[in-house]
């Protein structure tokens, strides 16, 4: 569990770190060998098939991944680069375990980037080789990838006939791997502006992973569905990774369907799920009657602000616990709730800092650490910390303090126990007359109204305060909910300078393909909006 039940911190906001317990001190392709080598015969991965499932062993994994990993190093050098762009595929399973296996650098592409952010990230990584898949949404993205390749003078190949491809090439000897060299170059979502590329080493995907895992249940067997992109953390750490730790299985799924959800709960063999909070409120209102009936024994969230009123949604429906972890690119896991957490308490924070992380929350301008319960940014040090961000020293050293904490760029609050609340990016902070506004604060409040699906608050460009609020809502099915009711649900339970003085009603908010919103975009939109309203 993430901390002693009983601890207690103050006066500053400022965790200390516990000893982490079990620790990882192999690569990827070192525990995969460890699980092949006990537990050949256990499936480690499934993908829909028909009205059933399919799926591989740990050793037909393992003879896969090493079949390529042996083409892959003969067209490689330890160190090298293979980006990988597509959907979720069994395919790229098995690229994630054999560049890892033949001392490779993967470099996921989000399925959603234009072809300048693709180039962006290929120029910045400059990989020998790129896998090309299908978009989330069935595009294929070879003949875009092969225009890219040739700009950029990288080989490119068809993720979907990686044997073909191995066939033909020539096989290399496969190098050792250590737990501190480079496993994955994983861009930042991209929500606020030009992605960068956290290096994370073997050590802290693995023991990100790990730590995921021990919070949570731990059936046998294990059967896990998460559907959220290999390109982002949660995919390419905690999916792929979290199977292999514990020798359990996970489910492919190429997109969020939930008719395929469905289908595959009513098969009665997946213990646990999870994803972004928008896939299990979707999920929900589906089920039914026939929740409790699917065999589930946890749901996992996180990427996005869950709500107590989701957590009580998913226990009343469900009736299992709820895991809710916090992570970023930079560092895939830095707090985490514990399955045994008190649900009542669950929505909302954000869980108590892993084992082996110190923590503080800290004045963003300042660094100077801040009291218990006053807002500031999330820093961390810890072992599942990125090495840096590739090729970009001057980013590395903007976040890196000079004694080893990263800057998260999040902000929080920590109370006395140590558990986190989350209160938005720092650059989504809107300052209205000298006064902070934290947009996750009332965000939270505004979802509790049944009219409200979505909410996002942005800052008003304003000549006199700086910024003033405005909120952008996404109405649920159904509802007429306008600017005048919702601020009246607001007024008394918010000061009065955090309630949105304007309010756009939208069809959808502009997400990334991991599921968080694009505020960049919403408040740039926003502003243009209301000063066209203004001069018509």
């Amino acid at each position: 569990m993430a901390g002693a039940p009983g601890r207690r911190i103050g006066p500053l906001s400022e965790w200390t770190a516990e000893p982490a317990g079990e620790v990882i001190e192999e690569s990827v392709p070192q525990v995969l060998a460890r699980q092949v080598a006990a537990h050949g015969d256990r499936p480690a991965v499934y993908w829909p098939d028909g009205d059933g499932l399919a799926g591989l062993t740990y050793a037909e994994l393992g003879a896969a991944a090493e079949r390529l990993a042996r083409a892959l190093a003969g067209a490689a050098k330890p160190g090298d680069r293979v980006a990988v762009w597509s959907c979720n595929v069994l395919p790229y399973v098995i690229l994630e375990h054999a560049t890892a296996m033949a001392g490779l650098v993967l470099v996921p592409l989000n399925t959603a980037w234009t072809d300048a952010e693709a180039r962006h990230a290929v120029d910045l990584t400059r990989p020998v080789m790129l896998f090309a898949g299908a978009t989330h949404g069935g595009e294929p993205l070879l003949p875009r990838a092969c225009a890219l390749g040739a700009d950029a003078a990288v080989t490119v190949a068809d993720l979907g006939d990686l044997d073909g491809w191995a066939a033909t090439a020539t096989p290399g000897a496969l190098p050792a791997v250590s737990c501190d060299d480079p496993f994955l170059i994983q861009f930042t979502s991209g929500t606020t502006g030009r992605s960068k590329g956290s290096v994370l080493t073997h050590r802290a995907a693995l023991n990100g992973a790990l730590q995921r895992n021990r919070h949570d249940v731990r059936p046998e067997p294990d059967l896990y569905l998460n559907p959220v992109p290999y390109h982002h953390i949660g995919g390419s750490c905690f999916v792929i990774l979290g199977g292999l730790i514990d020798a359990g299985a996970f489910v492919v799924m190429e997109r969020w369907d939930p008719a395929v959800v469905l289908r595959l709960l009513g098969l009665g063999v997946i213990k646990r799920i999870g994803g972004v909070p928008t896939m299990l409120v979707d999920i929900l209102a589906k089920l039914g009657d026939a929740a409790r009936d699917v065999g589930l024994e946890s749901v996992s969230l996180g990427g996005a602000t869950v709500t107590q009123h989701l957590v009580n949604l998913v226990q009343d429906v469900l009736g299992v616990p709820v895991l809710i972890g916090y992570g970023q690119s930079e560092c895939p896991l830095i707090t985490s709730t514990h399955i045994a957490d008190d649900p009542a308490t669950i929505g909302g924070p954000l869980g108590r800092p892993l084992p082996a992380a110190d923590v503080r929350i800290a004045d963003p301008e300042t660094g100077a650490v801040v009291p218990i319960g006053t807002p500031g940014e999330i820093l961390v040090r810890a072992p599942y910390v990125m090495a840096g961000y590739w090729g970009m020293p001057e980013q590395t050293a903007a976040v890196m303090t000079e004694d080893g904490f990263l800057r998260t760029g999040d902000l929080g609050e920590m109370d006395e126990s140590g558990y986190l609340t989350f209160r938005g990016r720092s650059r989504d902070v809107i300052i209205r007359g000298g006064e902070n506004v934290y947009p996750a604060e009332v965000e939270e409040i505004l979802l509790e109204h049944p009219g409200v699906a979505a909410a996002v608050l942005v800052g008003l460009d304003d000549e006199r305060l700086g910024e003033r609020v405005a909120g952008v809502v996404v109405r649920s099915p159904g509802s007429t909910v306008g600017g005048e009711e919702l601020t009246a649900f607001l007024t008394g339970r918010l000061s009065r300078f955090k309630i949105p003085v304007a309010w756009r009603f939208v069809p959808s908010l502009p997400m990334t393909a991991s599921g968080k919103v694009r505020r960049f975009v919403v408040r740039d939109e926003t502003n243009a909006e209301i000063a066209a309203a203004a001069t018509a």
